[in-house]
C-alpha cells in the first residue's frame, strides 16, 4: 500500500480542494456506452449479495453511478463537494453536501457503496469503520478502487497513471484492503478485478 506524505495528509487542505471543484472534474457522463455497461454490471454484482434495495453512495460525485441504477431502489447519497452534490440534485436525487463524518442524518443501508473513494481519504481506518453507523444488519459495503498489484501498475512504476490524481493518497494493494476491511471485522463475500471505464 502506498500513502502519499505531504500537504494533502490534512483535511482540511483536502475539505478546502473538494469544496472547490469545478463542475468538469466530474467526468463519468450518463450517456457514455462505457458507464452505464460498467454500472449495470456492478449493480448486478451487488444484487447477488443483498437483499434489500436500500442504497447510500459515499462520494457519489455528480450521482451518475445512482442514476443508472434501476428504479427498485431507494437511493441516497453524500459528497463532499458543493458542485458535485448540486449536479446529482439536479438529477432528482437525494444527495447530501457531506461526508460519513459530517452527515448530520443516520441513514439505515443494505449498500453502502463508495466507488473510487478510498484512495481520496486520509485515514482509511477512521473511514471503512464509519460504514458500520449506517449499515442495517447483514448491510453489505461496496468499494472500488485501483489495485497497486495490477499488471498496469507493476508495468508503469512511479509512472502509473493512478498515482498522478492528485486526490489519490491511499492507494491500495488487494492484499491490503482485504486486510485493513478484515482488521475491522468485516467478511469479504466477493472479489472482483474489472476494467474501470476512465482507465487509460
Amino acid at each position: 500500500c502506498l500513502w502519499a506524505n505531504d500537504a494533502r495528509q490534512d483535511d482540511r487542505v483536502l475539505a478546502d480542494a473538494y469544496e472547490r471543484v469545478a463542475a468538469t472534474y466530474f467526468d463519468s457522463l450518463e450517456n457514455d456506452p462505457r458507464y452505464a455497461q460498467f454500472y449495470k454490471q456492478v449493480e448486478e454484482f451487488v444484487k447477488r449479495h443483498v437483499s434489500g434495495r436500500t442504497i447510500l453512495d459515499v462520494g457519489c460525485g455528480d450521482g451518475v453511478f445512482l442514476s443508472s441504477m434501476s428504479n427498485e431502489w431507494s437511493k441516497q447519497g453524500l459528497d463532499p463537494s458543493t458542485t458535485g452534490a448540486s449536479l446529482a440534485r439536479q438529477r432528482n436525487l437525494d444527495v447530501a453536501n457531506a461526508t460519513l463524518d459530517t452527515a448530520s442524518l443516520r441513514y439505515e443501508a443494505d449498500v453502502v457503496s463508495a466507488l473510487d473513494v478510498i484512495e481520496h481519504v486520509i485515514d482509511p481506518h477512521q473511514f471503512v469503520e464509519s460504514f458500520k453507523r449506517h449499515l442495517r444488519p447483514r448491510g453489505v459495503v461496496l468499494l472500488l478502487t485501483g489495485d497497486a498489484d495490477s499488471y498496469s501498475a507493476k508495468i508503469a512504476g512511479p509512472q502509473w497513471s493512478y498515482l498522478r490524481w492528485c486526490g489519490h493518497i491511499s492507494v491500495f494493494s488487494q492484499a491490503g484492503l482485504r486486510k485493513l476491511l478484515e482488521s475491522h471485522g468485516y467478511e469479504i463475500l466477493d472479489w472482483n478485478r474489472c476494467e474501470h471505464p476512465s482507465s487509460p
